[in-house]
């Protein structure tokens, strides 16, 4: 179950006796558990959890689960624990695992387990489905930029603003250009936007005050001069982002992300496939693609393939200490020319 999913769940007050939370973003695992341990505990007082690690043995699990709470009326057990599903095939291994699917399977009621892993899960293994059928599973898989949208939704209804379709689509552009989106970082500056304008409607502008520090944004913005072969405006942006202090490897980063994006799209371009099915490829939202595709088309294949090769030796270069002043201007003049 995906983390909208999950979270309706509780706020229709639909607890279970068993969760499984699994998946590498961490942000939502713990949105999710701290909401979950709300609802277990309304009065606020969250003191009667058992916290387990995988230094706890199944027979230890078992043991917990199963004995009755003296001074509440609830035993919240909460495991991290990322072995269990990595044990491998054994004649005890088995054994430890039907012994766990019997606990599952008869959970006493006073006791809620909560199973967390810092790793996806495999599916396959017969304690994933037990989970599943007796509980809940939360798969808190990353958030790339073609899935974040459900995410950014609910967060502007959570700080009750509204963002214009401009605004929106900028957002999405921001985030298209981060490597790794880190929802705890979107979720803070998404709080300061709440506190930087008392409107209910954003604009694109209150997006840009709050994001312009980040040295990926304008950084964005030099790959797209470079993208439209606007060479002037590439260089003006370049030259202000080294008097900035933003580190050569930063810029190079992402106008290598960029120039290796419009490579692949002139190449299915080349293939036949339509915007969707491009967009699908490269995993950013259709009208991102839209705009890709456009600066892909004032390009030739060749003198893509060429850029990434020139781009892969300027990193070369920096990490080597063989870079020289005009390095980068060199690279964007072959570019855009």
């Amino acid at each position: 179950m995906q983390y909208g999913e999950a979270m309706a769940t509780l706020r229709k007050n639909d607890l279970k006796r068993l969760y499984l939370i699994t998946g590498e973003e961490k942000y939502l695992a713990d949105k999710f558990l701290k909401t979950l341990t709300a609802k277990l505990f309304p009065d606020g007082k969250q003191t009667d959890i058992t916290k387990l690690d995988d230094t706890a043995s199944v027979n230890d699990i078992i043991e917990i689960c199963s004995t009755m709470p003296f001074f509440c009326d609830k035993n919240i057990v909460h495991i991290r624990n990322d072995s269990l599903f990595k044990e491998r095939k054994s004649k005890s291994a088995d054994k430890r695992e039907t012994l766990f699917i019997n606990l599952l399977a008869n959970m006493p009621d006073f006791t809620t387990l909560i199973l967390e892993t810092s790793e996806k899960a495999d599916k396959r293994r017969k304690l994933y489905k037990a989970f599943e059928k007796y509980g809940l599973v939360l798969e808190a898989d990353p958030i790339r930029a073609y899935n974040i949208d459900e995410w950014l939704k609910n967060k502007f209804r959570e700080i009750g603003k509204t963002p214009d379709t401009e605004a929106y689509n900028y957002l999405l552009a921001t985030i298209s250009i981060m490597q790794q989106v880190s929802l705890g970082f979107l979720d803070k500056e998404l709080d300061k936007l709440a506190l930087f304008t008392d409107r209910r409607d954003i604009r694109k502008n209150d997006l840009i005050n709050i994001l312009s520090g980040l040295p990926e944004i304008s950084a964005f913005a030099l790959a797209e001069a470079a993208g439209n072969k606007n060479i002037k405006k590439a260089l003006y942006l370049l030259e202000k982002q080294l008097k900035n202090g933003v580190h050569p490897i930063s810029i190079l980063i992402i106008l290598t992300r960029h120039v290796h994006q419009l490579w692949k799209i002139k190449f299915y371009l080349t293939q036949g496939l339509d915007p969707r099915a491009i967009a699908k490829k490269i995993g950013v939202v259709p009208f991102i693609a839209k705009k890709l595709i456009a600066q892909a088309k004032q390009f030739d294949l060749q003198t893509l393939r060429q850029a990434v090769s020139n781009l892969a030796d300027a990193d070369y270069r920096l990490k080597t200490g063989q870079s020289t002043p005009v390095l980068f201007e060199d690279l964007l003049i072959r570019l855009c020319r």
